[in-house]
């Protein structure tokens, strides 16, 4: 599971971790009951703090976005994962505001973060094809 941290962003680990998480949950890349890794696990790939990821997970299941089966695993909730583009708009929407409070500290123009962001987005488009 790719995800993309940065201790930098004055965002805490655990909030990104929480909204890369729900933002896969809500575009289909986690899959109704799939199974995610175990907090140890995650842990590991992320280099993180085990407290970290399990108290991402802690909120994800409060949110019933993921269920907990006990000597199982964590999985993704039945009936979760396909949402409406409102929703997905609003999962989004932190991490936007993040991406503009970080270009504004940078100080770049509105016209160059959008400039990278189209730059970006063919670029992952490119690379699925």
């Amino acid at each position: 599971m790719f995800l993309h941290l940065n201790p930098n962003s004055g965002l805490p680990i655990y909030r990104q971790l929480l909204q890369q998480l729900r933002e896969r949950i809500a575009s289909g890349q986690l899959a109704e009951g799939e199974k995610l890794p175990s907090v140890r696990d995650l842990s590991k790939q992320i280099k993180v703090n085990m407290l970290t990821v399990a108290k991402a997970y802690q909120i994800l299941e409060a949110e019933e976005l993921v269920e907990s089966r006990r000597g199982l695993g964590t999985f993704v909730a039945k009936g979760k994962a396909s949402r409406s583009l409102r929703k997905k708009r609003d999962l989004i929407s932190e991490a936007v505001e993040q991406l503009i409070a970080e270009a504004k500290h940078l100080q770049l123009s509105e016209e160059e973060l959008i400039h990278l962001i189209e730059q970006r987005f063919r670029k992952t488009e490119g690379a699925k094809s």
